[in-house]
């Protein structure tokens, strides 16, 4: 089991935490250990494959740059905050595609202005 809080290793029957000293309880996390490897490609990060999926569709459906780059940040700390869960890399996905996604469609607002106004 781990921790919901701090993601730490939590012996079967705690009460508390040995690290951040949060109640064990409800909150706990059972980990299966798959051997298979698919817990490494598809993490249990909603948010984190959502951001991926979005990210990648963003250089062609422009509106997918901003939920992506939003649930990719999420995804990275709910990763950070509950490492079990995996996809920190899908969230960087999400973000640097929808990141980049935005600052190129600003760049094209910008050249289209500045294209505008020397006519």
């Amino acid at each position: 089991m781990f921790c919901q809080k701090c993601g730490t290793q939590v012996q079967d029957g705690s009460r508390f935490c040995p690290k951040c000293g949060s109640a064990i309880g409800s909150q706990t996390v059972v980990v299966v250990n798959d051997d298979s490897g698919l817990g490494i490609l598809i993490p249990r990060n909603t948010l984190a494959l959502w951001a991926y999926y979005l990210g990648i569709f963003s250089p062609v459906c422009g509106i997918t740059a901003i939920p992506a780059l939003i649930t990719g940040i999420l995804g990275l700390r709910y990763a950070k905050q509950h490492p079990e869960a995996r996809g920190a890399i899908h969230a960087w996905v999400g973000i640097i595609m929808g990141g980049g996604c935005i600052l190129l469609i600003l760049l094209m607002v910008v050249a289209g202005s500045i294209a505008t106004l020397n006519e």
